[in-house]
Formats: structure tokens, C-alpha cells, sequence
């Protein structure tokens, strides 16, 4: 292995960065969340039946569930900018393709390359985040980072869906393609000249690729953090998705809908704060966890009080939104170099995509077997390992 020089640290946050680079995982995560916005105007337009076009959707995961770990190697050699702005032009030239509402097979294909793009941002623009971020503002900006999906979806939940009622499904996707690709260039001129990335080491000479695999399967400063991220993962889509459904009262079922989403995307923010100034992301993934576990087990008591049963729902998917923020805020407080950052983001999105995928089928399942009680009980399960790994983790000495 090839010498690697001590990262460059900065002292003070470079907030206007790390800003930018926020943006650009919003930009990215859109992916995902303009054809959920716009799921109805496909299934019109490509009468392709509702299995097909949800397929559009959740093929975009396949990336990430497969070449995660790879993607955090690929930029540790590559150079984390190159990645990231080559990830986001990428995004931009196959939105303007989607934008002319091509053939349903060519509309697929565009979508699993979208899955390059979007594991290529969600590696380097972590990585960079921690890069330009001083040691005290860390798990701070992590914590900002892991909103970025809850913000893309609100975003296109509220101006998406007015460019669809108003200019069409092709406007939608043309304006991200405008959005993301527009991201990468200034990304691009703002931060190719950054001494703190000019300077910062890129590993190379590192074995073969099943090697570094390994490697990295075995780091537990890369495993844990993604450990404690899948049971979330398995967790939230599931709980957002079915849950809110046994709310009776229907005024409060829709309403919950768009609140449930508002309080995850807070509860990942407010634990980076936590982490930053009162305890360890570790503690905090600990606590959050206990408090899923023990809202969800208090659901079952007032099953028939809806007002009562919307609150403690609403505490639960709080938590949730927790362990993202503490998960992100995990990794460059146990990773030792950039390298093993940017390996532990891209493990972190391949867990991430395999909890997405294990996860709602499994809950949907319990819930048609038992109802409520079924969706308790994984939710419970869950929560012990995920209370587990939070405490191996905590046992690991934080990277100085």
C-alpha cells in the first residue's frame, strides 16, 4: 500500500460548500422522488400497469444494493470531486432523456444508470461535507446532510407537483435535469481550486477489489454505522407506508401523511446537533432506538384513540429520523482517513438499499398475517438489534 499523507483539517466550516453540497444530495435524491410525485401521470402515459411502472421507481436502488462498497473504493482512487460532479452531470444528461418521455425500455434503462449517479453523490458529497467541516461542526453537518432525502421529496411534493399539473410529466423531469446538471457545474468551479481537496489523499495500490471488499466487510469503524443504518432502513418506508392507514379518523390519516415525513427529516437533524454538542452519535443511535421500541410497543394501547395513537406514531417515526443523522455523524467520527470514509458512506448506501428492499414486503406481510400487533413485533425485533450495534459501536475509540 502507498503512503498516505495526514488529511488537511480545516478550522473553520465552510458553510457555502457545504451547502452546495447539500443541494446537490437533494438533487439526487430527486430521483427517487420525481416519478413518486409524478406515479400516477406515468402510469397514464406508459399504460405499462401499476408492477411495471413501480419498477421505474425502485430500480434506481439496484445500483447501491449491488456496487455500494465498490463506489466508496472507486472515489477514494478517483478523486471524491471527479466523482461527484461526473455523478451529477450523469444525472442531468439522463433526465433531459426521460424529459422527452422516451419508450417504456429505454425510460428503464435511464433509470438504472440514474442509480450510478445517485450512489456516486451519496458516497463523495458525505465525504466532502467532512472534508470541509471543522472537527467541531462534524457530526453537525452530517446531521444536515441526512436530511436531504425528506427535503427532496417535500420539494417535489409541493413544486414538483405544480410543474406536473401545470406544464406536464416531460417539465418535470427536464427541470431536474437543469437542477442537478447545473449543481455539478457549479460544484465544479467552486471547490476544483479548495486547497482542503487539493491536498487531501486519494488511496491507491490497495489489492485487489475482493480484497478491499473484504477489507472493509471486516472494518467494524465502516460495518457498524452501516449496521445500525439498515434496521432504520428496513423500518421507515414501512411505517410511513402502511401505519398511518389504521388511523380511523380520515381528516387525521391525511393529515399525518404529510407531518410523518416533516418529523423524520427533523429527527435526523436534530440528532446531528445532539451529536455534536451533548453525546456521542453512537449514544444517540442507542436512544433512539429504545425510544422506537418503546413508542411502538405503547401504539398497541391505544389502537382505538386515534388523536393519542397519531401522537405516538408521530414520537416513533421522531426517533426513526434519529438514526440516519446519527449514523451519517458515526462515520467520520470512527473513520480514520478519508478512504475509509468514503468506504464507509458506500457501505453505508449498499446496506441502505438492502434494507429498502428486505423491508417493506416483510412488514406488509406481518401486517396482512396479524395487523398491528405483527408490525409491533418487527418493529421490536428491530429495535434489539439495532440497540446491539449501537452499543458495539460505542465501543469503538472515536478516530482522532
Amino acid at each position: 500500500m502507498s503512503e498516505i499523507q495526514s488529511p488537511v483539517t480545516v478550522s473553520n466550516t465552510q458553510w457555502l460548500e457545504v451547502t452546495l453540497l447539500w443541494v446537490a444530495g437533494v438533487s439526487a435524491a430527486m430521483q427517487f422522488a420525481k416519478f413518486s410525485v409524478s406515479f400516477e401521470a406515468l402510469l397514464a402515459h406508459y399504460q405499462q400497469g401499476a408492477t411495471l411502472t413501480g419498477m421505474s421507481l425502485s430500480v434506481v436502488g439496484i445500483a447501491g444494493l449491488i456496487f455500494g462498497v465498490s463506489a466508496g473504493m472507486i472515489a477514494s482512487r478517483f478523486g471524491y470531486l471527479r466523482v461527484l460532479v461526473g455523478a451529477l452531470l450523469l444525472g442531468g444528461v439522463l433526465s433531459f432523456i426521460q424529459s422527452t418521455l422516451p419508450p417504456f425500455n429505454v425510460l428503464l434503462v435511464t433509470r438504472i444508470l440514474e442509480g450510478f449517479s445517485q450512489l456516486g453523490v451519496v458516497v463523495a458529497a458525505p465525504t466532502l461535507i467532512a472534508k470541509l467541516s471543522a472537527p467541531q461542526h462534524k457530526s453537525l453537518t452530517m446531521g444536515i446532510w441526512g436530511t436531504f432525502f425528506g427535503v427532496a421529496f417535500a420539494v417535489c411534493g409541493g413544486l414538483g407537483k405544480n410543474i406536473l399539473d401545470t406544464h406536464g410529466l416531460g417539465a418535470v423531469f427536464l427541470n431536474h435535469g437543469f437542477l442537478i446538471t447545473g449543481m455539478g457545474v457549479i460544484l465544479f468551479l467552486v471547490l476544483k481550486n479548495n486547497p482542503v481537496l487539493v491536498l487531501a489523499p486519494v488511496a491507491s495500490n490497495q489489492g485487489s477489489v475482493l480484497a478491499q471488499m473484504l477489507r472493509i466487510y471486516q472494518n467494524p469503524r465502516a460495518l457498524l454505522p452501516s449496521l445500525v443504518f439498515l434496521f432504520y432502513t428496513c423500518t421507515l418506508v414501512s411505517v410511513l407506508t402502511y401505519v398511518p392507514s389504521l388511523i380511523e379518523d380520515k381528516t387525521l390519516h391525511k393529515s399525518m401523511l404529510v407531518i410523518l415525513p416533516l418529523l423524520s427529516t427533523g429527527g435526523t437533524f436534530l440528532a446531528g446537533a445532539i451529536a455534536q454538542y451533548l453525546m456521542r452519535p453512537q449514544r444517540v443511535a442507542f436512544i433512539a432506538y429504545l425510544g422506537v421500541a418503546l413508542a411502538g410497543i405503547s401504539l398497541l394501547w391505544v389502537a382505538d384513540m386515534p388523536w393519542l395513537f397519531a401522537i405516538l406514531l408521530g414520537t416513533m417515526v421522531l426517533c426513526l429520523g434519529m438514526i440516519p443523522g446519527a449514523s451519517l455523524a458515526m462515520i467520520p467520527t470512527l473513520a480514520r482517513n478519508p478512504a475509509e470514509q468514503a468506504q464507509g458512506y458506500g457501505l453505508l448506501a449498499q446496506f441502505g438499499n438492502l434494507g429498502a428492499t428486505i423491508g417493506p414486503p416483510s412488514y406488509a406481510a406481518l401486517m396482512t398475517l396479524f395487523g398491528l400487533p405483527g408490525i409491533v413485533g418487527l418493529v421490536s425485533l428491530i429495535c434489539v438489534f439495532g440497540v446491539l450495534f449501537s452499543l458495539l459501536a460505542n465501543r469503538i475509540k472515536a478516530s482522532v
